[in-house]
């Protein structure tokens, strides 16, 4: 480990700037900025507009798009200016991860600190955040042709794709400082993880189709919705509706909180009468405690019609569940 400190380092500098991207990526999406940019300059896009003649440039070509003439038609330069510097934001912090990992990297290689195993899963995080960088401007492209926003699937996708990165990134550094897993062994441990670790998954992506398709703002109730425990228009439409109706979508998110919220306690309370001990026990409390946090931020993001402030610390939240369920997976054996 004392070896590899800079490259840990360099690593946890690379997760902690994904992190933050992923963070401003919700307040670009929940403050409505995520169409702001109609163009797109890998090099030169990294230099905002100085001059008012570059802003009415940028603003000029924001009224051509689909949503300036069917949702901001009445906006002005200064309210173009406040939705555009989230996305610019959010756009240089991919510019500048993606310099954060390749100058090190050179470096790094040239220094031969990597061995070839160490050497593959680096090329690995550089394919997912490649990966990551394409599927952002491919959702944002699909905003600017006909319809003033963009598909929930690809929302989706582009954020699961950060936290992949974010996870490989966690599971790379974790591989270094941890090369051996917990000594205790238990039967069924590493199983049912996977089994959290999908369900984590399946209900941060629900979430990202409650964002796309708007559906946090349908019923703002809890426990009900509305008068009802199921809404009455849940499942209307047959199957299609599990993953493009807003009242299911948020139904299936809703009942997802609820079951993790049962099962990451039980699961506790079950491996602990295992003898479960050390770092295997840490990341149970971990787990636990960002599981009751991430309930918690989602009831209160519902009840207060989704806020930029709660909605932004909920998504937030979200990598800290998936985060803490890694790290117990990584802590199990088989």
């Amino acid at each position: 480990m004392e070896n590899n400190r800079a490259v840990i380092i360099w690593l946890f500098t690379g997760f902690f700037l994904v992190f933050i991207m992923v963070v401003v990526g919700g307040i670009t999406r929940l403050t409505g900025s995520g169409l702001s940019m109609a163009d797109w300059k890998p090099i030169m896009g990294a230099i905002p507009p100085m001059t008012e003649v570059e802003w009415m440039d940028k603003f000029d070509l924001y009224q051509q798009t689909p949503e300036f003439e069917k949702v901001n038609s009445t906006y002005t330069l200064i309210e173009f200016k406040s939705i555009f510097w989230w996305e610019f934001i959010h756009r240089l912090l991919a510019r500048i991860i993606g310099i954060v990992f390749i100058i090190p990297f050179i470096f790094f290689w040239i220094k031969k600190k990597f061995d070839k195993v160490l050497l593959k899963k680096v090329f690995i995080i550089f394919i997912l955040g490649g990966l990551q960088g394409l599927l952002g401007w491919y959702m944002v492209k699909s905003g600017l042709v006909d319809k003033p926003h963009v598909s929930h699937f690809r929302l989706a996708a582009h954020l699961l794709t950060a936290l992949s990165v974010m996870v490989y990134i966690l599971w790379v550094i974790m591989d270094i400082v941890y090369p051996n897993r917990e000594s205790v062994h238990v039967k069924g441990l590493k199983k049912t993880a996977w089994v959290l670790l999908i369900l984590i998954i399946l209900q941060i992506t629900y979430g990202a189709f409650v964002a796309g398709l708007k559906a946090g703002f349908m019923y703002n109730t809890f426990p009900k919705m509305g008068a009802n425990w199921i809404a009455p228009e849940v499942g209307e439409g047959g199957f299609a509706s599990l993953f493009s109706h807003g009242a299911t979508v948020q139904f299936i998110h809703r009942a997802l909180g609820i079951i993790l919220m049962l099962f990451a306690p039980l699961f506790w309370i079950w491996a602990r009468r295992q003898n479960v001990v050390g770092r295997q026990n840490r990341g149970f409390i971990f787990l636990n405690v960002s599981v009751a946090f991430q309930v918690l931020l989602g009831i209160l993001a519902l009840v207060y019609v989704v806020p930029v402030s709660l909605g932004v610390i909920h998504q937030a939240g979200a990598v800290l569940v998936l985060c803490a369920a890694v790290y117990l997976l990584h802590q199990t054996k088989e």
